[in-house]
């Protein structure tokens, strides 16, 4: 008589235990949608800051004008960023290094 009892309290706890696991298992998603989210907007941000930084101390350059992009980054935050990255800094970047490349001389001058 014992074991129908345990097999009967099985089936009720059966589902129970599944509405449990399903509800844990919805919640741990939305914790780690909501850290992800999280974290990506803290990555935008600090891209962000960082062009807008990047274009305040750039170089004078008369293709480049300074205060428009600064007002792009400021009122277009993230993809205005990502603009200016593609467009100004990239492109000055490699002027950089093929200027210092051509003006070095390929292999140390020697000792002797």
């Amino acid at each position: 008589m014992l074991l129908p009892s345990l097999a009967t309290l099985g089936q009720l706890t059966g589902p129970a235990e599944s509405i449990f696991g399903l509800g844990l298992g919805i919640g741990v998603g939305i914790f780690l949608l909501f850290f992800t989210l999280i974290g990506a907007a803290l990555g935008l941000f600090v891209f962000w800051v960082w062009m807008l930084i990047d274009c305040a101390q750039a170089p004078e350059d008369p293709a480049n004008n300074r205060v428009a992009w600064i007002l792009i980054l400021v009122f277009t935050h993230w993809l205005g960023a990502l603009l200016y990255f593609l467009i100004v800094r990239q492109p000055r970047i490699n002027r950089a290094r093929r200027s210092n490349s051509l003006s070095s001389p390929p292999f140390p001058p020697s000792a002797a």
